[in-house]
């Protein structure tokens, strides 16, 4: 008889306590069948190999807040009717905090009794044998958000999928990339790393994929570069080539950065035509067309809806597209130079 094996994605938080077996079973991209469960470990026979995520979540409520003068320290539990139950996070300088509602740092201060929260740590993380343990988290996450969102802690290969395979990462220029102390990154520089993600939607394939809203990464890396911020706002580079531009780029109310469609076309060597009537403007390429209409987070390629997330603006009698427009949609490679102008290669 054939061998199947099996795949385990278990969390060491069960394995303090004595909580029934709870098996779910699904099939991996490969075929072999992956096995999530709840359960001490030693509760589960003919396991072969294990895939462990690397960072195990406790969530709970906050029912004590302590602070000794030198780190802050939070009880929290998810059964405040055992005495046994919940985990303390001690809180020091390298405790990453953030507030799932508006995606931000949030400081120690802020940590208050009644707060559900949710605690990462790594899974070889020291803790202590007490009950209930206590260790150094690496993430405390402050749960105020109404709307429906997921979190995922996870270190991600240079294809950007998570080591336990459950998520893979598609970075548009709408994502939000951050280190630790808030400086912005290249979309080169988190392959490889330990990242905190903050995403909405999802497929439901294996891995399940989504273009996230923000990316934090979590360690501290000196070969990390901060991508340059765009400064230059009437002139950008083609092909090598210097073009100034007729109108300037400008950022709008949701600060996403804003193109002129027309001079930016034109440069990239696209026909446009107009329709005043339907709002619409179609842009021609030899084989490749696409076509945005003011106001509607439409924007067609291939005979596809893409959506950026912004729609197309009117400023001062122009057409505006957002930034992500041209890798998105015209798929030209885009970089930023140390000198903030952005250069387009075909």
């Amino acid at each position: 008889m054939k061998k199947t094996k099996k795949y385990i994605i278990l969390s060491l938080a069960t394995c303090i306590t004595l909580s029934p077996i709870a098996v779910k079973a699904d099939n991996g991209s490969d075929g072999k069948e992956i096995i999530s469960i709840s359960a001490p470990i030693d509760k589960v026979d003919q396991i072969e190999d294990v895939v462990m995520a690397d960072y195990i979540k406790y969530e709970g409520k906050i029912t004590e807040v302590n602070n000794n003068g030198k780190y802050l320290s939070i009880l929290v539990k998810n059964d405040e009717s055992d005495p046994y139950n919940g985990m303390v996070f001690h809180i020091n300088e390298e405790v990453i905090l953030l507030n799932d509602k508006t995606k931000d740092f949030i400081t120690s201060d802020t940590l208050k009794k009644g707060m559900t929260v949710s605690g990462y740590y790594d899974k070889n993380t020291i803790m202590t044998m007490s009950l209930p343990p206590q260790l150094t988290p690496d993430v405390i996450v402050v749960k105020e958000a109404e709307e429906p969102g997921t979190i995922h802690v996870s270190k991600f290969n240079e294809d950007l999928i998570s080591s336990d395979g459950t998520l893979k990462l598609n970075v548009d220029a709408e994502t939000v990339r951050i280190d630790r102390n808030g400086n912005q990154l290249e979309k080169g520089a988190i392959g490889g790393k330990d990242l905190i993600v903050f995403y909405t939607i999802s497929t439901k394939s294996i891995p399940a994929q989504t273009t996230p809203e923000k990316i934090i990464v979590m360690g501290e890396d000196e070969e990390v570069k901060v991508e340059p911020e765009i400064t230059v706002l009437d002139k950008l580079i083609v092909n090598e080539k210097e073009i100034t531009l007729n109108k300037s780029l400008y950022k709008n109310e949701k600060d996403v950065m804003m193109i002129p469609l027309r001079d930016i076309a034109e440069a990239l060597e696209y026909e446009i035509k107009w329709n005043n009537e339907s709002k619409t403007a179609e842009l021609t390429k030899g084989a490749q067309w696409t076509a945005i209409t003011i106001g509607e987070d439409n924007y067609n390629f291939a005979k596809m809806l893409i959506k950026l997330g912004t729609a197309p603006e009117v400023k001062d009698s122009s057409t505006y597209v957002p930034f992500s427009f041209l890798e998105e949609v015209l798929k030209v490679r885009v970089e930023i130079t140390e000198k903030g102008m952005i250069e387009i290669g075909l």
